[in-house]
């Protein structure tokens, strides 16, 4: 789908093809982030200017799967034919409410990777900017990312109080495209159904993991499998330590182990199981 610049972003891809530097969007739910987002990332890498992505919008990420954070480096526009994240990490909610702490902790961590293999870092995030949670955590994740600017795509003044909060960062106010579709709920709930049915496509082969073989954890903390409920269809992240190798979705649970479809040959070196909120 071809992407239509709207009033104020070719300023802002100057700006940034200038400038460099990490670069955090705020934004509410639906106000075009991705969009924009997309649209810099083409222009910037078929320009021949390398672009690192860091999409940290659990909910409804463009370039990884839902609960998860990710990136990717773009060197060139034919980088953005295949529009998925090179390495992630599973958070275990598509909710960022849930994870304030994780959630930021992962972002800051990808985005310190990302400035290793580029001087443009861009960085999504979720639709959460109202209220104190919403404030904390873009407050959070600015601060852990190291971000020297913010650029906020509102319809009118939501953003206002996290951004009248930032000391040392340039700002961008842009108004969302008027090409901007709000979904419901619903349809974002079936986007994300649809993103994991097209990764567990693949999934066919089945393992087990028992407590012992690998650390389990449930939204940033270290749990007991045999204390944690988990239904069948569960989604699981498989680590060897904090970066996640595949996802998996449970198929039968009892006691100390777990049974589950993944797109994986073997758990060689999968010392981490991140358990969360996701059915599928």
């Amino acid at each position: 789908m071809e992407i239509h610049a709207a009033q104020g972003w070719d300023e802002l891809l100057e700006a940034l093809r200038l400038e460099g530097g990490t670069t955090l969007f705020v934004g509410g739910t639906d106000a075009g982030k991705s969009t924009l987002i997309r649209w810099l990332v083409e222009s910037l890498a078929g320009g021949g200017r390398a672009t690192a992505l860091v999409d940290a919008d659990v909910g409804q990420s463009a370039l990884c799967l839902p609960g998860t954070v990710g990136w990717k480096l773009f060197r060139k526009r034919e980088d953005t034919r295949e529009f998925f994240c090179a390495s992630f990490v599973f958070l275990g909610s598509a909710s960022p409410a849930r994870i304030i702490l994780p959630l930021a902790e992962a972002a800051g961590r990808l985005a310190g990777e990302a400035r290793r293999e580029s001087g443009l870092v861009l960085i999504d995030s979720t639709g959460l900017v109202a209220g104190e949670l919403g404030i904390g955590l873009k407050l959070a994740k600015i601060r852990a990312t190291g971000a020297d600017r913010v650029v906020a795509v509102q319809r009118g003044e939501e953003c206002e109080p996290i951004l009248e909060r930032l000391a040392q960062v340039a700002i961008h106010r842009l108004s969302p495209s008027p090409l901007a579709r709000v979904r419901s709920p619903e349809s974002r709930a079936g986007r994300r159904s649809e993103r994991l049915a097209a990764y567990f496509a693949a999934a066919s082969a089945e393992f087990i993991i028992r407590t012992g073989e690998a650390e389990f954890f449930r939204l940033g903390r270290d749990v007991s499998l045999r204390n944690t409920p988990l239904e069948q269809g569960s989604v699981i992240g498989l680590n060897r330590g904090h970066e996640t190798v595949a996802l998996g979705v449970v198929t039968e649970t009892g006691g100390d182990a777990v049974t589950f479809r993944a797109p994986l040959r073997s758990l060689k070196g999968i010392n981490r199981v991140v358990l969360g909120d996701i059915t599928f």
